[in-house]
């Protein structure tokens, strides 16, 4: 068994962007080590079934990996279902595992990161997860650090760290509430809180918000590496939650052309307090109002 983690990619209708996706992550040396298993989600309406079949006859063609694994969904399980069945199935077999969504663009760095990281915090109770973005932070970060919570723009996890996750987004809202978390929850001004209601409401069907909440109800953290080795690049009409670009998904210019080898030794040491998100967060909000108004 290669002690490379597994790697996980789910994928849809988005053919070009996928391909764009799979060149990316095929730059890591890595990959001829690691076994890959791709999900393949089922077309929703008919009109779905030609991007299906194309994406799907590109995906047989693929090559680099020391094993391939396929699952192709006869129905549509939709975006937030097939991730976490998806997971729930992979990490029920393998102990730990790379997760990505068809959009990830990924630096030559980022599978060398990510297996680092997971050895490195394997038995490190405090750590939820693993991710190769990176938030657009100024000044910039000198080094990998902690998040309280989860990610889901590239993740990796172990079964133990998947284990905290909780489907019911009702019951987490309760325990954020008991807990009296909803202040700490919603300092970085990111509105989980009001997301998670809204996943309640049948408003959103997200499994990110789900999973971040999950983690930080238990104080769990998120390592992020300084500089992005994945960046967002599926925004667009095809997209499920963001139809338009945000400085907050990064550009492919962003992406680390060094590697990263230095971690923080303990969570305490490296974790990024909210109130630098609240400065992020007002930045990208001018950035995108004067995007609006100059074009």
């Amino acid at each position: 068994m290669s002690d490379f983690a597994p790697i996980v990619l789910f994928t849809y209708k988005r053919l070009p962007i996928l391909a764009r996706v799979v060149d990316s992550l095929l730059r890591n040396r890595e990959c001829r080590f690691s076994k890959l298993i791709i999900y393949s989600d089922g077309p929703k309406t008919q009109s779905d079934d030609t991007s299906v079949n194309d994406v799907r006859a590109y995906l047989d063609t693929i090559d680099g990996f020391e094993h391939i694994d396929y699952i192709y969904r006869d129905k549509n399980y939709g975006l937030a279902k097939s991730f976490s069945t998806g997971i729930t199935e992979t990490l029920e077999k393998y102990k730990k595992a790379i997760f990505l969504e068809d959009d990830n663009l990924l630096s030559e760095h980022f599978l060398s990161f990510m297996n680092q990281a997971l050895v490195k915090y394997n038995d490190n109770q405090k750590v939820s997860c693993i991710t190769g973005y990176s938030f657009p932070i100024w000044p910039p970060k000198k080094a990998p650090y902690f998040v309280r919570g989860a990610e889901t723009w590239s993740m990796a996890t172990w079964r133990r760290g998947w284990s905290n996750f909780n489907e019911d987004a009702a019951a987490l809202l309760t325990e954020i509430d008991q807990k009296r978390l909803r202040n700490k929850l919603s300092l970085d001004g990111n509105g989980f809180y009001e997301m998670l209601q809204s996943q309640i409401e049948g408003k959103i069907d997200s499994w990110g918000v789900r999973w971040m909440v999950s983690a930080f109800v238990n104080d769990l953290y998120c390592l992020y590496p300084n500089q992005p080795l994945c960046v967002s690049i599926g925004f667009g009409e095809d997209s499920v939650h963001c139809k338009t670009y945000s400085p907050i998904f990064r550009l492919p210019i962003d992406l680390s052309s060094e590697p990263i080898t230095c971690f923080p030794e303990v969570v305490e040491q490296g974790v990024v307090t909210p109130f630098l998100f609240r400065l992020m967060n007002e930045r990208i909000r001018w950035q995108t109002k004067l995007r609006n108004i100059f074009g």
